[in-house]
């Protein structure tokens, strides 16, 4: 039932946002910091507008957040004691959180770490077996996580840890490295995986395929990463220095996101299930769509405020934003919230 309304919300949003003009503008919301601290980051944003993201305190430790408009930030804890670090990485629908926490101070080892907020758990992910480290990316509405661990004999690896507990081994290119990223509602999983030669590719795994590598942008490549995966399959990431889009087809054609002008260089983050891309290029924040393609965030919000965007990290269906800036000197989280026309 779930899987049944989002999918009818999204068809409505979609017509919705074809109605927009090509240069939507934004506000823009300081997400705030833990008291003492100075530096926050939005790194993923759900449907309903919920953050997830880390803060510092003034110490420099840091933790995973939580952060609504009527809650500000809320401190999601860590493995104990409190002392140890955490982030948070990623929020489904539910608002189930996903990140990792150092679990040996001395050591400053991690485990991918479920705070699942609809049942009030805080969940220790593990690891493989033999496994020292794990740390999870993404999860989607099914409670299917992914991110990566190492293992008995083996580098680290890209994993899916299943809705009712239980890790997988996805494998990685060429017996090598591998991190899983991101994560659709179909269970579809990306990421990036070194191979023994040196080099880095985008990656899309399913239960059917198994884990393959995505095409370079240019055969002269030889670095890629997929970041980001809709519930359409588009993939969205990097090759050699430039922002791409995989299309959900059969060879997953790859397509140039550009660049702003005269950086020379970008990489995306983010995708929306309607298409909307956000990133970086030139260390300044950008939005694509095929209708407006490439723009700088920045000249889409208030010119009075104060504020300079550098990483957006998440977009949802509704075209609101997370990531961070710099404000008054400070790297804070912040949320744009596209304005009514």
């Amino acid at each position: 039932m779930l899987i049944d309304k989002r999918v009818a919300f999204l068809t409505s949003v979609v017509f919705s946002l074809t109605l927009l003009a090509p240069a939507q503008q934004y506000t823009v919301t300081d997400l705030g910091t833990f008291p003492d601290g100075s530096v926050s980051q939005g790194q993923a944003i759900n449907v309903v507008g919920q953050v997830a993201g880390y803060a510092r305190f003034s110490i420099f430790n840091a933790h995973g957040f939580f952060w609504t408009q009527s809650t500000g930030l809320v401190d999601l804890g860590s493995i104990p004691p409190k002392t140890n670090f955490s982030v948070a990485e990623a929020i489904n629908s539910l608002g189930d959180v996903v990140g990792y926490s150092d679990y040996n101070s001395r050591t400053q080892y991690s485990h991918g770490v479920l705070w699942r907020r609809s049942k009030g758990k805080f969940v220790d992910l593990g690891t493989l077996p033999g496994g020292t480290e794990s740390q999870a990316n993404g999860i989607n509405d099914l409670g299917q996580i992914t991110g990566f661990s190492n293992g008995s004999g083996h580098n680290m690896h890209a994993v899916l840890w299943g809705k009712n507990g239980g890790i997988q081994d996805l494998g990685a290119l060429s017996g090598g490295y591998s991190q899983g990223i991101a994560i659709n509602v179909s269970g579809e999983v990306v990421g990036f995986s070194m191979t023994q030669d040196g080099r880095s590719h985008g990656f899309l795994w399913n239960k059917s395929t198994g884990l393959r590598a995505l095409p370079y942008l240019s055969p002269s490549d030889t670095s890629a990463a997929a970041n980001a995966v809709n519930n359409l399959g588009q993939i969205v990431g990097g090759s050699g220095n430039i922002a791409v889009l995989w299309q959900n087809s059969e060879n997953h054609s790859v397509e140039s996101l550009g660049t702003l002008p005269g950086a020379g260089w970008s990489s995306a983050f983010a995708i929306s299930d309607v298409g909307q891309v956000v990133g970086w290029s030139g260390f300044a924040a950008f939005i694509w769509t095929k209708q407006t393609g490439i723009v700088d965030l920045n000249t889409l919000i208030p010119s009075n405020s104060g504020w300079f965007l550098s990483l957006p990290l998440s977009i949802n269906a509704l075209g609101q934003i997370t990531g961070q800036g710099t404000v008054n000197g400070q790297q804070h989280g912040f949320l744009l919230t596209p304005t009514a026309k």
